[in-house]
């Protein structure tokens, strides 16, 4: 072999190498700008997600809020309700309180008139017989 036949194979071995340099460069940046590309996608579509559960959560926290105020407003109302019902119970226990008095004055008075009549029977009885006319007792 000569001197000129080996640097024939030396250039062409290094202009191979050169040409698979070249071509694994330009396969790498492709390589790079694909998943550059990738990355930017997947970002962006999880970008979109993040920003559909911030929304939720936000329409969320604003519906717990409005619940909140929902269910004091009830809590309220329920004690007024209880308030009210309790004071009707407590009027109705008076009423009852009332008519038993009423059921005991009456039972009084009829006990009161009852001694008078029997009270006035004997005063009538009583001046009879000072008149003479029927007087058993001697």
């Amino acid at each position: 072999m000569s001197d000129q036949s080996i640097a024939q194979l030396l250039r062409a071995h290094q202009e191979r190498q050169a040409d698979r340099k070249r071509e694994n460069d330009k396969l790498r940046k492709e390589a790079v700008s694909a998943v550059n590309e990738l990355t930017d996608s997947l970002n962006a579509h999880l970008n979109e997600g993040v920003s559909d559960i911030f929304a939720r959560q936000k329409e969320l926290e604003q519906e717990s809020r409005r619940l909140a105020t929902q269910t004091a407003k009830y809590a309220k109302q329920t004690k007024q309700w209880l308030t009210l019902v309790d004071e009707f119970n407590t009027a109705l226990k008076e009423l009852g309180d009332v008519r038993n008095w009423a059921e005991v004055m009456e039972h009084d008075m009829r006990t009161i008139m009852t001694t008078l009549e029997f009270v006035h029977q004997g005063t009538a009885d009583g001046h009879a017989g000072a008149d003479g006319s029927s007087s058993s007792i001697k």
